[in-house]
């Protein structure tokens, strides 16, 4: 079964040592801010590492500026028992192919129903591409074409590229 892509910040899903077993922090909740009662994912098959990096240079072309990049794979047979709907959409990056092939909205979402995903995301282990391979990513994927330039935030592109003359940005 897919997994589901969903950009995190990692410190957001740290249990304080005041707060119990299995419950979630309250600031994990704004990592599922939806829009119209949707929540934007990535849907990536298993051992699919070519679509993870298409998902993940889509999520980091769509940013304003170079930054590691958080995220989480929940499990999608998860859904029918929460009850969401997973449909097929066209997500608003930079990357065409990955908006047309691997975009998905969980819809007619409630409250409760984003709690329940952030309680089955909460023991999930969440990954962090660093900025460094956040921006090889980007630019091999720039250089493939697969990314439309006139689509990336100018401040983004000029840290990917700068101009002559303008300091190389220091890479944490």
């Amino acid at each position: 079964m897919a997994r589901l892509l969903r950009s995190v910040t990692i410190p957001k899903w740290v249990s304080p040592d005041w707060m119990a077993a299995g419950d979630v922090p309250a600031d994990a909740l704004t990592d599922l801010r939806a829009d119209n009662n949707a929540l934007s994912v990535w849907r990536v098959e298993p051992d699919d590492h070519e679509g993870l990096d298409m998902a993940l240079a889509a999520l980091a072309s769509h940013r304003q500026k170079l930054a590691n990049l958080d995220y989480a794979l929940l499990d999608e047979a998860i859904l029918p028992a929460i009850p969401i709907k997973c449909v097929k959409s066209d997500g608003g990056t930079p990357h065409s192919a990955a908006n047309g092939a691997l975009h998905w909205d969980l819809t007619e979402l409630t409250a409760q129903k984003v709690l329940r995903v952030a309680e089955e995301m909460m023991p999930l282990e969440r990954a962090r591409m660093p900025k460094k391979a956040v921006k090889s990513l980007l630019l091999g994927a720039l250089k493939s074409g697969a990314l439309e330039r006139a689509r990336i935030d100018k401040r983004l592109l000029s840290e990917l590229e700068p101009s002559e003359g303008e300091p190389n940005q220091r890479l944490g």
